[in-house]
Parts: structure tokens; C-alpha cells; sequence
């Protein structure tokens, strides 16, 4: 098989960067968020209302990071963070952009729904408590033990946390836990719904589509290629066909499951 073959690979959180334009492609195409170049290069999309912006950081050639800024007013000072190092899967990134997006868009019509909690979408997933968290903060781990989302306890300025001073609230990890092969961070202030749609996606079992040369070395190892995919199933998806991301339903939390 050539290495650059099509191949559906599980699980995502190992599989590769993907496709970028399963950000991109919805944010513009569905919800109306306008692009410029950065001056310090890169991408900057921006919505329609101005209290959210997306940085994508990062060549054709080289991978990409991305970075969401929520703002209470346009023009005012960032109010909270979301940070994706290179190498995150294209879904999960999306799964939070689009949802935020989304709420965006609905915020002054409609009552935003509620989807659990990122904790209770993993434990329902076979996550469970860390018993090596370290001081200060709550880990679950995956069941292979390549992944982890953390949790800070305690309270820090949030402020501290946009510009990256103290630890974020929240995190998602990949590969070793002492040595994650991507993260995300996400301060305090993010909105629920987004952060509990990404850890969805980071901890989604469906197999997603790759070319065999995108799978990280480190995690080859780590992921099942399941089969070759059919010539239909391998057709780049196009701006709006890449916004249909499958996600599990949203659904109320247990009352009593930690955040």
C-alpha cells in the first residue's frame, strides 16, 4: 500500500492533524466569520458579532497551532482562552469552534442548550480518576492511558490565565502523559458548551479518515487501521460538508460528577 494511502485510523486523539478545513470551512461558510492575514502572519478569523476570534498559526507547509480569544464587548481586553498546539486533530478543533459558533449565532434568539460536562462525557466513555494526578489538580485517563484531561483546583485571576502566567483550568493531552504529543488549554471563562463538545470529539471511539503518512511514527504502535476506504469515502470534504462532524448528543450531567 503506498504510504500515502487512505486510511480510516482509530483512535482520533492519535491520529494526526487532518484536514484544516474542517475549521475553517464552517466557521466561514456556515457562520459568517470574515478572515484577514495577521501582520505577524498566519490567519485571523473573526465572527459576526466580534466577541470571538480564531488565530491559525502556521504555513501549507509546516502544522498548524490555532488559538480562540472570546471578548465581553469587540475592542475589549480577551476574557478567556482556548489554545490547540500543532499536531491536534482537526475534529476536535472544530468540535469547539463550531459549537462556539453556534451558540454565537443563536445567542440572541434562542436559550442555549446544555451537553453535560466534559468529565461526565469521558466517564460515560470508560475515563476514570488518575491516580497519579499531580498537586493541585484532578486528571482522568484514558483507558489505553494516551490521554488525559486535567483539571486545576483552585482559583487564579483569569486574566493570568489568557496571558498564560499560572496553569489554564482545564487541559487535554495526547500521547504519553509525561510527554504529550499535542494540547489544548483552556482558561477560566471558556464556555461549557464548546469545551464539553471538544472533549466529545477528543475521546470519540469512530475511526476518522488519514492518509497513511499523516499518523504520527510515535503513535503508530497506539492506533488501528481498520480498512481502506472506498473511493467515495476518501472525496475531500468541501467548506460545508466538513462542518458535519460526528458528536454523541448533548444531554443533562449527573448533578453530582465533578467538572
Amino acid at each position: 500500500m503506498p504510504s500515502a494511502a487512505p486510511v480510516l485510523v482509530q483512535p482520533l486523539r492519535l491520529a494526526g492533524p487532518g484536514d484544516r478545513r474542517l475549521v475553517t470551512g464552517p466557521l466561514t461558510a456556515l457562520h459568517g466569520w470574515s478572515s484577514t492575514r495577521a501582520l505577524e502572519g498566519g490567519t485571523r478569523f473573526t465572527s459576526p458579532c466580534r466577541t470571538a476570534a480564531l488565530s491559525m498559526d502556521g504555513d501549507d507547509g509546516s502544522p498548524v497551532a490555532w488559538t480562540v480569544h472570546g471578548y465581553t464587548r469587540p475592542g475589549a481586553e480577551p476574557l478567556w482562552r482556548a489554545s490547540f498546539s500543532s499536531g491536534t486533530p482537526a475534529e476536535i478543533v472544530a468540535a469547539f469552534t463550531t459549537a462556539l459558533a453556534a451558540d454565537l449565532s443563536a445567542r440572541h434568539r434562542v436559550g442555549l442548550h446544555r451537553s453535560g460536562t466534559p468529565a461526565s462525557v469521558l466517564a460515560d466513555r470508560g475515563w476514570r480518576p488518575s491516580d497519579h494526578s499531580p498537586k493541585g489538580f484532578h486528571d482522568q485517563l484514558a483507558p489505553d492511558g494516551w490521554a488525559l484531561y486535567r483539571h486545576r483546583l483552585g482559583h487564579q485571576p483569569h486574566e493570568d490565565e489568557v496571558a498564560r502566567l499560572v496553569q489554564p483550568t482545564w487541559s487535554i493531552l495526547a500521547g504519553s502523559p509525561h510527554q504529550p504529543s499535542w494540547y489544548a488549554e483552556f482558561t477560566i471563562g471558556t464556555p461549557f458548551h464548546p469545551l464539553t463538545r471538544a472533549a466529545a470529539a477528543f475521546s470519540d471511539p469512530e475511526p476518522v479518515l488519514r492518509c497513511a503518512d499523516e499518523v504520527p511514527a510515535r503513535h503508530l504502535a497506539r492506533v488501528t487501521v481498520l480498512r481502506r476506504p472506498s473511493d467515495r469515502s476518501t472525496r475531500q470534504p468541501g467548506p460545508v460538508e466538513a462542518s458535519r462532524l460526528h458528536l454523541p448528543p448533548s444531554r443533562p450531567a449527573p448533578a453530582a460528577r465533578r467538572r
